[in-house]
């Protein structure tokens, strides 16, 4: 067998990444090197020989402070695979400014305001910053159709679903697939104050939302249930650039679209499967004043009420 390293095939890099629950089999990280367990000059780049280590697993079993018997037995069982979610990795942003960029829209935001959102649905957060001491805390819930999560970024710190078909983090690139050539999600973290989302589909209680090159029509913010589009626009210093759904935050948006058709699992939802105020999270605070806030906020003109129409035997929206 040939000592020369050639390049691992992208084939066999997914099936090893698919194997050991897309991080380190003894840690769980997302940021690993591909490891030949008995060494490239015996098994070449066979997937079977072949796992994740992380930058420091992968220099403790070259400086042989781990064995090579740890790192089969981790193989067996890899760290993330008895996880819903891969460990967590933190995201170094920080300063006093920061740009998300959603395709061709882009949003910048100032450490005058503490925390902004550029999304929320029902009231709650898809994509939120807040700059604490010197920092920017990012908060990001990526989900499928069936509200699962596929990313999540809580308090700077990122996790991926174990059981998703495909996720890459190489270099300042972290890519979702659903399947082979289905991008779900193709973001770009770019520390101290940028991040660059060019393609993610995000579901949130029946509501789907494109970004970027997963959009139907331009490459901005599109909200798939009633095909509004938002592109081509910057942005400053607001506290929410989209309110989606039944709003139940503060003032301060931009845009504002209220949803006529929920989905399930990528079908119209039936009557009932979501509550008229709330997108179907039931109120868990029961303070007279806060429910007083919301019933104002739900009268405004752009809450008109749903129409919670029935899908038609081949599973779609009936028209009206």
């Amino acid at each position: 067998m040939t000592t020369n390293r050639d390049f691992i095939p992208a084939a066999i890099k997914r099936k090893v990444r698919q194997r050991c629950g897309f991080g380190c089999v003894m840690c769980g990280s997302p940021i690993f090197d591909y490891e030949h367990i008995d060494g490239y000059g015996k098994t070449g780049h066979d997937a079977d020989q072949m796992t994740l280590l992380c930058p420091m697993h992968h220099r403790e079993k070259t400086a042989e402070r781990l064995p090579v018997s740890r790192v089969r037995k981790a193989n067996k069982s890899p760290y993330n695979k008895t996880r819903d979610l891969g460990s967590k990795h933190p995201l170094y942003f920080d300063g006093s400014s920061l740009t998300v960029e959603l395709g061709s829209l882009k949003v910048v935001w100032s450490a005058d305001a503490p925390e902004a959102s550029a999304i929320e649905v029902d009231g709650e957060p898809i994509i939120k910053v807040a700059f604490v001491d010197g920092a920017i805390s990012l908060n990001l819930l990526i989900r499928d159709a069936d509200n699962k999560p596929l990313l999540v970024v809580r308090d700077g710190e990122l996790r991926h679903a174990v059981a998703t078909w495909d996720v890459a983090f190489e270099g300042r690139t972290l890519i979702v697939r659903r399947a082979l050539g289905d991008v779900v999600l193709r973001i770009r973290l770019m520390p101290p104050n940028r991040i660059v989302i060019e393609r993610a589909e995000i579901w949130c209680r029946g509501v789907l939302i494109r970004l970027g090159k997963a959009c139907d029509q331009g490459d901005g913010i599109e909200v798939a249930n009633n095909r509004t589009t938002y592109r081509d626009e910057t942005v400053y210093g607001n506290r929410l650039l989209l309110a989606v759904g039944d709003y139940l935050g503060f003032e301060g948006q931009i845009f504002t679209t209220f949803i006529p058709q929920r989905w399930l699992g990528g079908i119209p939802a039936k009557p009932g499967s979501f509550s008229r105020i709330g997108g179907g999270q039931r109120m868990s605070n029961k303070s007279g004043g806060y429910l007083d806030d919301c019933r104002a906020l739900t009268s405004n003109s752009f809450l008109a009420p749903a129409v919670w129409g029935l899908p038609d035997k081949r599973g779609r929206r009936e028209e009206s």
